[in-house]
Parts: structure tokens; C-alpha cells; sequence
């Protein structure tokens, strides 16, 4: 809902997805003009054939077909994934999973076919985090189930309070394909 909110504008409304009717009920308090659905991306997105301006996918799967329905002509999608110093120095300190290597290429071919890139860029963002925070920031990504909690909160207690931490995003933006 964060993202979401900062991206409608003056005039825009926006629709959040997700399958987590908490992480929903969220989203819809972060702008008077967000409406909440559950739904899952893989499957039809609740959203007639090109009624979208702009779908926004922040480090979340991406259904192209369905993507590309839902997407008018002219649309704009626009996927933030995780840069590759994302969440540094937590990925070695605590042993959280890195950022896959080949993500791009990955990316690449799941929209490729449907998608075509036309821009791109790399923000990152120094943060101050105290020990709470961590948990939270490791409970929201994929390390949350590949870790004991037991064993993460000893490794979190062992960092210093606060401890700084990157934040890197990779934002690219597509089009349709004729």
C-alpha cells in the first residue's frame, strides 16, 4: 500500500492484490483511493481486459499473460525487485537468502515474450535499523522460511543497536508488445 499510495497521484485510485487479507487490510488504509482485493497473480487477475494504466509489481511474482490482459494499450508496467546490495550486511551477518544472480535475465525472459524494457534504474537507500526492525524487514522477504526464528533472533541480538543496513531497489518499466 506504501508504494502503491506514493504512486496514484491526485486523481488516480488504485486496486492492491496480494493473497494476505492482512497485508491487504494495510494497503487499503494507506490512501483514501486504494481499493483491496484477495487475489492470487497467478491465477485471473479480478480486472477487465485493458482497464489498467499502470500495474505496479513490487517484489512479487509476475504473471506476464495475465498482466498484459489486464494492461491498456499504452500501459505501463513497472516491477521493483531487489538490487543486488539489497539488505546488506543482514545477508551475511544473518545468513538471510542473497539476491539470485541471474534475476535479470530471469525477469527478462518471464516478460520478454509479452513485455518490452524500456528504462531502468537502481535506487538505494541507507537505513538505521534497531533490532525489532530487522525481525521485521527478515519476516517480510523469502529468509523468513528458510531460518529458525530461534537461531535468527540470537543472530539479531549479536548486531549492534541500530545497525546500518542498504536498501537497494531495481525498477525497470515495460510496454506491451505489438
Amino acid at each position: 500500500g506504501y508504494y502503491l499510495a506514493a504512486a496514484l497521484g491526485d486523481a488516480a485510485a488504485g486496486i492492491a492484490l496480494d493473497v494476505s487479507k492482512h497485508a491487504l487490510k494495510r494497503a487499503a488504509r494507506a490512501h483514501p483511493r486504494i481499493g483491496a482485493v484477495v487475489a492470487d497473480v497467478w491465477r485471473p487477475i479480478p480486472v477487465g481486459d485493458d482497464r489498467v494504466d499502470v500495474l505496479l509489481n513490487v517484489f512479487a511474482p509476475r504473471n506476464a499473460e495475465e498482466f498484459a490482459r489486464v494492461l491498456r494499450p499504452g500501459g505501463s508496467l513497472v516491477v521493483v525487485t531487489p538490487g543486488p546490495g539489497h539488505l546488506s550486511p543482514l545477508v551475511e551477518r544473518l545468513g538471510l537468502l542473497s539476491v539470485d544472480e541471474d534475476k535479470d535475465r530471469r525477469l527478462e525472459d518471464a516478460l520478454g515474450g509479452r513485455f518490452a524494457r524500456f528504462g531502468e534504474e537502481t535506487e538505494e537507500i541507507a537505513l538505521s535499523l534497531r533490532h525489532d526492525e530487522v525481525g521485521a524487514v527478515v519476516g517480510m522477504g523469502p529468509s523468513a522460511w528458510h531460518t529458525r526464528p530461534e537461531e535468527l533472533a540470537a543472530k539479531i541480538d549479536a548486531l549492534p543497536d541500530p545497525v546500518p543496513v542498504t536498501a537497494s531497489f531495481h525498477i525497470t518499466r515495460w510496454t506491451a508488445s505489438s
